[in-house]
């Protein structure tokens, strides 16, 4: 698949839902395989911004997707040329910080996707619509 540039939720939910159709896959299949349940899916295929990062990233993993984030400017801004002129300049996100987080959280994520798979955990009630 493409990179696709999701702009706000409607297109994140419409892009799911092409992803899903591609992939001959039923709401219920889907939601099963990323540890959701179906309505959830359907709001989210729909737009409905209620989306916990968690959630999104095991729907994502069951459609073989990733999740991938960039900058939009080709060209980075004054200010932001002179950040990376200037190390110690402090102008825009810290994405040291960012990805730090990032790997936390998936570490967190790839360990409750075990005990899932084992069978000694079950998913939280916002994961049930």
């Amino acid at each position: 698949m493409r990179d696709i540039t999701i702009a706000d939720w409607h297109k994140f939910g419409a892009t799911v839902k092409t992803e899903r159709a591609r992939l001959a896959l039923s709401q219920h299949e889907l939601a099963g395989r990323a540890g959701v349940s179906r309505s959830w899916l359907a709001k989210f295929e729909a737009g409905h911004r209620a989306a916990e990062l968690e959630q999104i990233l095991r729907l994502l993993e069951a459609l073989g997707l990733s999740l991938v984030l960039r900058s939009d400017a080709s060209a980075p801004a004054e200010d932001e040329a002179s950040a990376i002129a200037d190390p110690g300049c402090r102008a825009g996100p810290d994405f040291d910080a960012m990805r730090q987080l990032m790997d936390k959280h998936q570490h967190s994520a790839e360990i409750r996707r075990r005990a899932w798979s084992a069978g000694r955990l079950k998913p939280a009630r916002s994961d049930r619509g």
